[in-house]
């Protein structure tokens, strides 16, 4: 009975370590899901230009990346998740700048 017991609080222990670690990477990777959207309804609309939205992807492609290499040890810190927090601001900012031909003072930041 005891040997039961143990088994099933470590598996539990073990689902709950598993669920924490990809619940941790949810947020982001909705944001460059709808980034992604964001770029993609730009090109649909006109709204970027060819040379605009390559810009743009390469940026995407960066950060996504840059997620993947953090997960790679099978969860991410705060300070990986204020790094891509932080690139993902930027892109935003610059998906932003581009679709409203604003001006864009730092060439691409």
């Amino acid at each position: 009975m005891q040997k039961r017991t143990i088994f099933t609080a470590t598996l539990i222990i073990i689902i709950g370590l598993a669920w924490a670690g990809t619940a941790s990477a949810g947020p982001l990777q909705k944001r460059i899901k709808n980034q992604r959207y964001r770029i993609y309804e730009g090109i649909a609309s006109g709204e970027l230009t060819y040379r605009e939205a390559r810009h743009l992807r390469r940026q995407h492609r960066q950060v996504r990346k840059l997620r993947y290499y953090f997960l790679s040890d099978g969860h991410l810190t705060h300070r990986e998740r204020r790094i891509l927090n932080k690139r993902l601001n930027r892109n935003s900012e610059r998906i932003y700048a581009f679709k409203h031909n604003c001006c864009f003072h730092r060439r691409y930041r």
